[in-house]
């Protein structure tokens, strides 16, 4: 089985690459004012820090660290399925993605994919930059979130799809009902705070897709919807 594509599915998120950061101390700034009488000068003395970008190494199969807007067209192609048994007013996956900056930003030029829409269905998706096959390789998926506005009903999580037996993936058409092999990330309604971690697969007895469903966490997940924090998420697996 190979891993071809990374679909992301989400509701007021943010996702952000590594990060990584260099720090300018004793910055001085100059401010002139002027009056009538006197110019007054305000020297302002701050610590900024500035975003780096990650240097991935290793077998990397794939990484995102949104560093301009143009990533957005670049690499990423956005849904424009339909759910189905949805009424018609809502059953668009039309919700608006950009790269930009957070209301909150700690670390300058530190740039996130960004929910633009509310109440709207979000989909988007990129190929991997090669296939990852299960052959006795450990699988790593990492990626930060961050729920600037809070949430109370939603999912950042992310699907990860193997080629189809027949045809081509066309990432316009992602939906729901799309078939995936992992899926993994947070998802909340209402006071059920859940942590997915599902792994499809085809029964070699049987031939039939089954699911196999991670147990829940045991720990409190219902601060990081709200705390408006950043938090990874991190799964490690075993072929």
């Amino acid at each position: 089985m190979k891993l071809w594509c990374l679909h992301l599915s989400a509701v007021f998120l943010i996702l952000c690459g590594s990060i990584s950061f260099a720090e300018i101390d004793d910055l001085e700034v100059e401010e002139d004012t002027a009056d009538e009488d006197e110019v007054k000068v305000a020297k302002l003395k701050t610590d900024q820090k500035y975003y780096i970008p990650p240097m991935p190494s290793g077998d990397v199969f794939f990484v995102e660290s949104f560093e301009t807007d143009r990533d957005l067209d670049k690499s990423w192609v956005q849904s424009a399925a339909k759910k189905d048994g949805v009424d018609e007013n809502i059953a668009k996956y039309d919700g608006k993605w950009a790269i930009e900056e957070p209301i909150e930003q700690p670390l300058r030029g530190d740039l996130g994919l960004v929910l633009k829409s509310k109440a709207k269905h979000h989909a988007i998706s990129a190929l991997l930059h090669k296939p990852y096959e299960f052959i006795g390789n450990p699988l790593i998926v990492q990626y930060e979130v961050k729920f600037q506005n809070g949430l109370e009903c939603g999912g950042a999580y992310v699907k990860l799809l193997s080629k189809p037996d027949a045809g081509k993936l066309n990432l316009k058409e992602f939906n729901d009902k799309t078939p995936y092999t992992i899926m993994f990330g947070p998802d909340k309604c209402g006071n059920d705070a859940k942590l997915h971690f599902i792994f499809r697969h085809k029964n070699p007895v049987t031939g039939v897709f089954e699911e196999k469903h991670a147990k829940r966490p045991t720990v409190n997940l219902d601060k990081k919807f709200t705390d408006k924090q950043t938090h990874l998420y991190t799964l490690s697996t075993k072929s």
